[in-house]
């Protein structure tokens, strides 16, 4: 199963920063924005497991949107992520460029990155929410932001988020 594997064998799982809590929180998060988008669910959901997986630090890395990406076709080609090869496509996309600062107009990739973006502020202080660096306008409304700081204090769990 996906979720038992990418749990297994992700990097700095118990990162109070970048750990699975944030990746759980950045799920629910873009599910809760594709709802409004109409973005791809299984790849919102598949990005918010993945995009920080393969950190190797909680500080500077800029490799590891790339290393998600492989980490994701391992995944695809070993039968545990069940995507197309053009959904993957547009999988790794979002997983290797969600921390270069780009906006999307696709309505998938710009929720994934939008998912992450809304969570930003848990970095402290000086990480400020830039609106102009979210793509979709869903992202863009206080309700949205007020919505991703609850579930960053109150986040689904896994299993609850797969059964929704």
């Amino acid at each position: 199963m996906l979720l038992d594997r990418v749990l297994a064998e992700a990097w700095r799982r118990d990162s109070p920063l970048h750990g699975e809590a944030h990746w759980l929180a950045v799920a629910t998060t873009g599910l809760d924005l594709a709802a409004e988008t109409g973005a791809d669910p299984q790849i919102v959901f598949a990005f918010g497991l993945l995009h920080d997986t393969r950190r190797e630090n909680d500080s500077y890395d800029p490799g590891h949107g790339p290393r998600a990406a492989v980490f994701a076709r391992e995944l695809h080609h070993d039968g545990d992520l069940l995507l197309d090869d053009v959904r993957l496509e547009l999988l790794c996309l979002a997983l290797e460029l969600h921390a270069d600062g780009q906006v999307s107009a696709h309505p998938t990739v710009g929720t994934c990155w939008d998912a992450d973006r809304l969570h930003l502020t848990r970095l402290g202080p000086h990480f400020v929410l830039d609106p102009a660096l979210l793509s979709t306008a869903a992202a863009r409304t206080v309700d949205a932001q007020a919505a991703a700081l609850a579930r960053r204090e109150l986040p689904l769990s896994w299993e609850r988020l797969l059964e929704a």
